[in-house]
């Protein structure tokens, strides 16, 4: 599964980080807009070149790999039967 929100009473919006196949990192929000829409939001860390300096590159990565370690990398779109009233 991916990440839940703590503040599921607000919104609930599910976080990962995708590891494209370029060597790239995207993390990602997933979540429901107000018309029930699923909708997802990332940006692109570029780890040849890019905007982000050494230490973000860096912190990116480290944050892929403990969400893999804890299992809270999956799309939750992969696991419809778990967020049925959700996603």
């Amino acid at each position: 599964m991916a990440l839940l929100t703590d503040d599921m009473d607000i919104k609930t919006a599910f976080f990962r980080v995708a590891y494209g196949g370029n060597g790239d990192y995207y993390p990602e929000i997933i979540y429901k807009d107000r018309k029930g829409k699923k909708q997802r939001i990332n940006v692109r860390i570029a780890m040849s070149g890019g905007n982000a300096p050494p230490e973000v590159k860096r912190a990116i990565a480290e944050l892929y790999r403990a969400l893999e370690k804890h299992k809270l990398n999956e799309h939750p779109l992969d696991e419809p039967e778990r967020w049925p009233n959700v996603l």
